[in-house]
């Protein structure tokens, strides 16, 4: 028992260092730094819709591949409701991610979705200003850290089949595809989705 615990411990904290030396390698380290736990989730309230608004404008990729359109405060406030069949409106968390005063992305997810011991990401996007500069990974490392203190056990999600860029981010971060299927949010957009999962391990 004990060898295990030191076995997973270990392969946590290599799992976090190589993290790590991927955004030093790729930023510097005055760019960890910079960025290590300096965000913060705001409640999205109606006044900072559009807030929102401006992210998504600078994701325009995306929205050609999810809308083949431009989004609107109409599909920003579809998304701040939008629920997969059988979650619970209570465990949405709709925020924008703050950093010393700039918002600089939005993400969408519900706890104990599909089951009690995972969180469903919906949507996760950074502001196109700052794409390549090492902020969603260190966002999601920490969320991931996050969760695993609350005692969740996998992180699951949704990547549309045509979004590359997309997979090509959460296949980085170790999620791995479990399932293809239609989205059950809004099917009939006809919307084809990898599921993709990541496993937590709790520290005993």
């Amino acid at each position: 028992m004990l060898t295990e615990m030191i076995k997973e411990y270990v392969e946590e904290e290599l799992e976090r260092y190589i993290s790590v030396l991927e955004i030093v390698n790729d930023y510097g380290v005055g760019k960890l730094k910079y960025i290590e736990n300096k965000f913060i989730l705001k409640t999205i309230t109606e006044d900072l819709l559009k807030n929102v608004l401006n992210i998504y404008d600078t994701n325009g990729e995306y929205f050609k591949i999810s809308m083949n359109g431009k989004p609107s405060i109409e599909s920003v406030i579809e998304d701040k409701n939008d629920m997969p069949p059988g979650s619970n409106l209570l465990n949405k968390n709709y925020k924008l991610i703050s950093m010393n005063g700039q918002d600089i992305g939005i993400i969408d997810y519900i706890m104990n979705y599909p089951d009690e011991d995972a969180v469903y990401i919906g949507l996760f996007m950074i502001n196109g200003d700052f794409h390549r500069q090492g902020y969603g990974r260190a966002f999601i490392e920490g969320f991931i850290a996050n969760m695993r203190e609350k005692g969740y056990r996998r992180i699951r999600l949704g990547v549309l089949k045509q979004n590359k860029n997309g997979f090509e981010f959460w296949a980085r971060m170790g999620f791995k595809v479990v399932k293809e299927m239609i989205s059950t949010i809004h099917p009939e957009r006809n919307w084809e989705i990898m599921v993709m999962e990541k496993a937590i391990k709790i520290r005993k």
